[in-house]
């Protein structure tokens, strides 16, 4: 070695060994002042010299982090001068594994938190990951505090807009080729080399079969295990988590499948968190700050929103039962119905989100936990929890609203599977609340031809007497008020109405066939129907025809704005607002071309002939049924 770190002369004022390190300093200076990178790292390898100069890390790591470390690592550096970026970086870890901890680890998460360059933050967290090891099982919150700045960096990433709003197959299948999805993927890839051997270290320290009772306190392993799981939820599960159909992996999948195992590594029992959704929301704290009672003051980790966000744990549960990864190691002793039940707070709090990704995975985990049900059935009691009520309410304006049709479609079969899964009495009351509630007209639509082939499938199932959630004042309840009801009655806007109106004349029709035995007492009602329903029907369509033929009539005979435009308006006032059926947003467009006008008021004709027609097959019914 060309420069060789002489011996300090003792002196009665300064101690040979500060003196020493103060040598070592400047001839550390010297050396990477004259480029000779692999002397610095001769220094504290070769045999000789290395442990006394790395026992002088102790008193002057952090001037060498300052002065040496510091301004070299950076992205200017790692691009223009790569040695000397090199040797700064391993210099730093040398830093991390003998300078004083606590000081070191507060300017390691200013960097991280800091600086842009993905190269920076490798270096950053290999040296975090040296001085963490250090301190051992001591300091929790060290760690804690260590990993929120992590977290800190990779939610402050910039990402596509698309991610938000949704994106189709195509776009799905060229996520990672975007470059800032890229990026993010690098760094949770880096992030998993981070914590592999802290991981290991904490396993081996710590045993989870130990106590008898789940350990929630702030410990390593805990604050960790949040971490892992807080990992798994925004910005990565907006990315593709789903693995059908694909013989490699992505780098999406990998990073979630290793997060997600090396959390089940630290419960032991992936279900052990099962019951944090239903804690937090349906026996929510009552904080008091006066009283010291805050979020924070929790003695659970798992409690806290902030340390461990419900949707983050979601997107947990979703892995493991829709993925199936770790599935094996959940337990065979919870019932299928239980884990169902806890479930759906997972899927609400996904479902109380805007991202359409967040909506597909909540989706995707209630059916493959109702698929698990097989024929068990949910009993009627259960909808005394808050929980069935507001994913119901949740479904339905994903079925009604959401802007994707896969969503739509996939909400559309898993309601009607929900619903078919509940007692008798248990469909009977979540088809009446919902009729009662629900908004959307083609929904209600939907939900009338579910409860006909729900009475329909009882008629032949049953020889003996209908369940009372079938027939009676049951079934006069669920007709009268929900099904055959227009709200206006013969000024009820009938394109607006029209597939709850069409799916009402059907079940009608069906009734008055394969009901002739009066089991549902259905002809019982006939009367009250058509006094509220048929007859208030008719009277609309022959209003409305007429309306929408004299308003063809002008448009083909060419009127002018003016005309055009009161007539619009009267046609409002009679609550046939034509452009409620042209365009979703409901407001006017007076920029329409008389063609699209003229088949816009066909298309709405043929929908009213359709309803004089289902009408008129309902009204024969009653009356051959009458004369038998």
């Amino acid at each position: 070695m060309e420069h060789m770190l002489e011996q300090p002369q003792l002196a009665s004022d300064v101690p040979a060994q500060q003196l020493y390190a103060k040598n070592l300093v400047e001839l550390v200076k010297q050396l990477i002042t004259e480029k000779e990178y692999d002397g610095v790292a001769l220094l504290f390898t070769n045999e000789a010299e290395a442990p006394r100069n790395r026992s002088c890390l102790e008193t002057v790591g952090m001037e060498l982090y300052h002065e040496f470390c510091e301004p070299n690592l950076t992205a200017e550096v790692h691009e223009e001068q790569l040695p000397l970026y090199n040797c700064a970086e391993e210099l730093l870890y040398l830093i991390a594994s003998y300078a004083p901890m606590e000081e070191l680890l507060l300017e390691l998460l200013e960097m991280i938190e800091d600086q842009k360059s993905e190269f920076v933050y490798s270096s950053s967290l290999r040296a975090l990951q040296a001085v963490l090891l250090r301190m051992g099982d001591k300091k929790p919150r060290a760690l804690e505090w260590s990993l929120n700045s992590i977290h800190t960096r990779i939610e402050s990433l910039p990402l596509p807009n698309f991610l938000e709003e949704g994106y189709d197959e195509k776009q799905e299948a060229l996520l990672e080729q975007n470059n800032q999805i890229e990026k993010l993927l690098m760094h949770y890839i880096t992030l998993n080399l981070f914590y592999e051997p802290l991981l290991k270290d904490i396993l081996s320290s710590q045993s989870t079969s130990g106590p008898a009772f789940f350990d929630k306190s702030i410990n390593r392993r805990n604050v960790l295990c949040c971490f892992l799981i807080q990992m798994l939820g925004k910005p990565l599960a907006l990315l593709d988590l789903s693995a059908d159909g694909r013989k490699t992996n992505t780098y999406t999948i990998q990073c979630a499948r290793k997060l997600t195992e090396s959390a089940v590594n630290c419960l032991d029992n992936p279900l052990r968190l099962l019951f944090v959704g239903e804690q937090r929301i349906r026996w929510t704290r009552r904080l008091d700050t006066n009283k010291g009672v805050h979020e924070m003051s929790s003695k659970n980790i798992f409690l806290i929103e902030d340390k461990f966000p419900l949707e983050s744990l979601s997107i947990f549960f979703y892995m493991i039962f829709v993925e199936g990864i770790c599935l094996n190691s959940v337990p065979k002793v919870y019932a299928p119905l239980y884990i169902f039940e806890m479930s759906l707070y997972y899927t609400n709090e996904l479902l109380a989100h805007d991202e359409a990704a967040l909506h597909y995975r909540a989706l995707q985990l209630t059916k493959c936990l109702l698929d698990k049900l097989n024929h068990e059935k949910i009993a009627a009691i259960s909808l005394e929890l808050d929980v069935h009520k507001n994913f119901c309410n949740s479904l339905c304006n994903i079925v009604g609203y959401s802007s994707h049709n896969k969503l739509r479609q996939i909400g559309v079969k898993l309601l009607r599977q929900y619903i078919l899964q509940f007692d008798d009495e248990g469909k009977y009351l979540v088809l009446k609340n919902l009729l009662r509630t629900v908004p959307h007209h083609g929904i209600s639509g939907y939900l009338a031809i579910i409860y006909k082939d729900v009475v329909a499938n009882a008629l032949v199932s049953t020889s003996t007497n209908l369940p009372t959630s079938f027939s009676g004042q049951d079934f006069r309840t669920i007709f009268l008020r929900y099904i055959c009801h227009l709200p206006h009655g013969a000024k009820t806007d009938l394109i607006e109405h029209a597939d709850k109106v069409i799916s009402s004349l059907n079940a009608l029709r069906f009734f008055a066939i394969k009901d002739l035995q009066n089991r549902t007492g259905f002809w019982d009602i006939v009367p009250e129907i058509e006094q509220q329903f048929t007859d208030p029907l008719r009277k609309g369509l022959d209003i409305s025809v007429a309306h929408y033929k004299a308003e063809l009539l002008r448009v083909e005979n060419g009127l002018d704005a003016e005309t055009e435009a009161e007539d619009r308006k009267n046609l409002e006032i009679l609550d046939l607002n034509i452009a409620n059926a042209s365009k979703e947003s409901g407001q006017m467009d007076l920029e329409i071309t008389r063609q699209r006008k003229t088949e816009i008021l066909r298309q709405n004709l043929c929908t009213f002939d359709l309803m004089r027609s289902l009408l008129g097959r309902t009204v024969e019914c009653f009356e051959n049924s009458n004369r038998m």
